[in-house]
């Protein structure tokens, strides 16, 4: 049997052409003779912590009755995927004379849930777990879970209480992470713009995994993924101060101005112009319980006196005092 090998640069551009919509015939080709294998009786062990479903979704939205609350972050969702598959294959290679055997599966329904700035969402899947997403953050999850695994994906920041099943794990899948649990509560931070990933266990036990890398973490303890350096270590931390946001509780704990001004836009969902230099130097203390913003701004004017903070246009500005 002849093969022929394709190195990942080679499927990388392909996948970054099908994001802009730009791929050819020849190059369609490809992604559907990949979507094919992905129904391949080995698929579940190739990608062992992704779901082939999400990523056959997303090269062909073609996923029969899947029931979903659509809003902006589609292609989000398929960046997602394509760095999943590049990480998951390392090299994928396709024959051109010999047709892969196709094993029937039930199709899986997926729902997706968005919320935006400013927002908080409960969702209840069908094992019994509750996931809380922060504002501007996305869930992906089956109607109904597999036999072997609860696995979902998430986009953005969310509080998850699991339901204990002590034969059947519960994933969630980041774009850089996967954390692993049988049955616990745990806050996951992983939007795109923040530099660092933050997984923080409030009950039972979670392992997070980062490419080789593996942790496994304590209630009070904290796994920050450097998204720069590609490294992961714990800490213990206080659990309140990550999520108290489940309550419209604001917590700021020396947090630099450029994290404050994210938690601020985040919250109140209003988009935050920062024209601060140096403001990763900035660190600002106190804690706000379902405060106007206008309050949470006097405040913090009063902790730190060289800033200032305005409306303009829709947006808040954050400069220096002139």
């Amino acid at each position: 049997m002849k093969r022929k090998y394709m190195k990942v640069h080679e499927f990388k551009n392909i996948i970054h052409k099908f994001l802009l919509r730009k791929t050819s015939k020849e190059e369609e080709k490809v992604l559907n003779e990949f979507e094919k294998r992905l129904l391949a009786h080995n698929a579940e062990s190739v990608f062992e912590h992704t779901p082939s479903e999400i990523i056959q979704r997303e090269l062909s939205k073609k996923i029969v009755n899947a029931t979903r609350t659509r809003y902006t972050l589609v292609y989000q969702w398929a960046a997602v995927a394509a760095l999943l598959i590049l990480i998951s294959v390392g090299s994928w290679w396709f024959s051109s004379t010999e047709s892969t055997k196709i094993v029937a599966s039930t199709p899986i329904e997926w729902q997706e849930v968005s919320t935006r700035k400013g927002e908080t969402r409960e969702v209840h899947l069908a094992d019994g777990s509750v996931v809380t997403l922060n504002g501007e953050s996305s869930l992906l999850y089956p109607t109904t879970f597999s036999e072997s695994v609860r696995k979902v994906t998430l986009i953005g920041e969310a509080f998850f209480e699991v339901t204990p099943n002590p034969d059947k794990s519960f994933v969630v899948q980041t774009e850089q992470l996967s954390t692993e649990v049988l049955g616990t509560s745990f806050n996951i931070e992983a939007y795109a713009m923040q530099k660092d990933v933050k997984v923080t266990l409030a009950t039972g036990k979670v392992r997070v995994k980062a490419g080789m890398q593996e942790l496994i973490l304590a209630p009070a303890q904290q796994a920050v993924y450097q998204k720069d350096k590609a490294e992961m270590y714990a800490k213990q931390v206080n659990i309140a101060l990550y999520t108290d946001w489940r309550k419209g509780i604001l917590h700021f704990d020396e947090s630099s101005l450029t994290v404050v001004a994210a938690q601020i836009e985040k919250f109140y969902g209003i988009p935050v112009q920062l024209e601060v230099k140096d403001a990763e130097h900035y660190y600002i203390s106190g804690t706000f319980v379902k405060e106007p913003l206008e309050v949470v701004l006097k405040q913090l004017s009063f902790t730190d006196e060289e800033l200032n903070y305005k409306f303009i246009g829709g947006k808040l500005l954050i400069s220096h005092k002139k």
